[in-house]
């Protein structure tokens, strides 16, 4: 591949579509929201593609998500909690061949600390009643990712993706 550019915008509208649909879709709803799978894809694309496009994919296919969903007033804090949560895993993406490694099973702790204290202060906005009652759907969403991710981690290192589609092409 010649665009590193073009492959990098390419990979980022694909996760944004696994993540808007982990998320939309692959959902149970709880309290005044729902859990779904979509924060696991959130941290596999921050592994393997870093900066702007994992923060994009991350964000604008949860908030989409969230429109979809019929919750729209949580699309503009979802868009930040979320970019936030690829954040941990941005910092260490190139770091290694693989997507799963201590560094980034890691991550998934302050990611999932993010997520219950950014929809935490984000609900203490949008309606206090449910800052409390929240919490533990987001400390089960957290859990959750993380368990997701690590056994998406270790089947996609398995199979040598990282290394193959994301590391060794001169893009």
């Amino acid at each position: 591949m010649k665009n590193k550019k073009l492959f990098n915008m390419c990979a980022a509208a694909m996760f944004t579509a696994i993540i808007f649909v982990l998320t939309r879709f692959v959902s149970v709803p709880v309290a005044s929201g729902y859990v779904h799978f979509g924060d696991a894809f959130v941290y596999v694309a921050a592994s393997v593609l870093g900066g702007p496009w994992a923060f994009f994919a991350a964000a604008v296919g949860e908030a989409l998500a969230d429109i979809a969903y019929g919750m729209a007033y949580y699309a503009p804090a979802t868009l930040i909690v979320k970019a936030l949560i690829a954040a941990p895993f941005v910092l260490t993406y190139k770091k290694s061949e693989k997507i799963l490694t201590p560094v980034t099973a890691a991550m998934t702790v302050i990611s999932g600390l993010i997520t219950v204290g950014g929809y935490y202060i984000s609900d203490l906005i949008i309606d206090k009643t449910y800052a409390i009652v929240n919490i533990p759907g987001n400390i089960i969403q957290a859990v959750g990712s993380a368990v997701i991710f690590i056994i998406l981690g270790a089947a996609f290192d398995a199979a040598g993706l990282k290394k193959k589609l994301f590391n060794t092409r001169e893009v």
